[in-house]
């Protein structure tokens, strides 16, 4: 077999491993290596969270990515809730892939993290990014970077991913908690400009609209949002549950509305309305087993 054939194969077996959800061939064979030949690390580490490392028992390992591109596919029939004469729906295919290709992200940092013997990928950072491609169609990117650290005495089955930093990290142990996993979800909806609170309610017409003659809310937009919200939470909560979570920290929500053009509903008609996007991610944790929180200690300042 010629170098070039073998090249060839090992690329068509690295594409293999990709489309399964793990690692190229290349990132296994670094990490390998990595692992074999413990002792100098790489990491995103403050000066003062790499000086807790040692307080918490905590060895760094590594930096970690995870990473994926994922084609958006297209929106084709679409379900909806009709009320007052406006459209409210989810696009569910933008959010599966948005929840796919962060899930993807994800999953590739924690497998990185394994690679190296890791208990905990602490700091994890997370970014988001998209792109039209010459066909038309809209990539979605999602990159995860983190720290991969070894904790003595750990006997975590997978390493636990946390947004936390060692600071953080180290004052959630001395609380009496431990970090779970990353919970996280994203939701799309869509509402039309067919807004039945505008259209001859209330001596509120088209033309008000146009010229906007008058203050009030826009009631289907309001809705969407909290749609959006809602959907995302339960899902979080359902997460935060499955791990057996007693709450969720450090929580970010995002969220973004821009105009967009809906088609292929019922008639194949096209509507114009708002594209609610709402992102939330966190930390699940629970209290560890007989841990006890020290109570604060009171002083009394003599000198006053």
């Amino acid at each position: 077999m010629s170098d070039a054939e073998s090249e060839q194969q090992t690329q068509e077996r690295s594409l293999a491993s990709v489309e399964r959800g793990g690692l190229p061939l290349s990132a296994q064979s670094r990490l390998s290596e990595l692992r074999a030949h413990a002792g100098t690390f790489t990491s995103d580490l403050s000066v003062g969270d790499f000086a807790l490392c040692r307080r918490l028992a905590l060895t760094p390992l590594s930096q970690v990515m995870g990473s994926s591109i994922y084609q958006m596919g297209y929106q084709g029939a679409w379900g909806a809730t009709g009320f007052g004469g406006a459209i409210l729906t989810e696009l569910d295919t933008l959010s599966q892939a948005l929840n796919e290709v962060r899930g993807r992200a994800l999953t590739r940092l924690a497998l990185e993290a394994r690679a190296v013997g890791a208990d905990a990928v602490v700091g994890v950072r997370t970014r988001a990014g998209e792109s039209e491609l010459e066909t038309g169609t809209v990539a979605l990117e999602h990159v995860a970077m983190g720290t991969a650290v070894r904790r003595e005495g750990a006997r975590a089955e997978h390493p636990i991913l946390t947004e936390l930093s060692v600071a953080e990290y180290a004052m959630l142990l001395e609380g009496g908690f431990e970090p779970l996993g990353i919970v996280a979800w994203s939701s799309v909806f869509f509402t039309s400009y067919v807004f039945g609170g505008m259209l001859g309610a209330g001596g509120i017409g088209v033309g008000t609209i146009a010229t906007g003659a008058q203050n009030f809310e826009l009631r289907e937009f309001t809705q969407a949002v909290y749609s959006a919200r809602e959907a995302v939470m339960g899902q979080i909560d359902g997460q935060a549950s499955a791990l057996g979570a007693s709450g969720v920290i450090g929580v970010r929500i995002g969220h973004s509305v821009r105009p967009h053009t809906l088609g292929g509903g019922v008639g194949m008609r096209e509507l114009r309305g708002l594209m609610v996007t709402f992102d939330v991610i966190g930390t699940a944790i629970r209290q560890r087993e007989a841990s006890f929180v020290q109570p604060p200690k009171p002083t009394i300042d003599l000198s006053i």
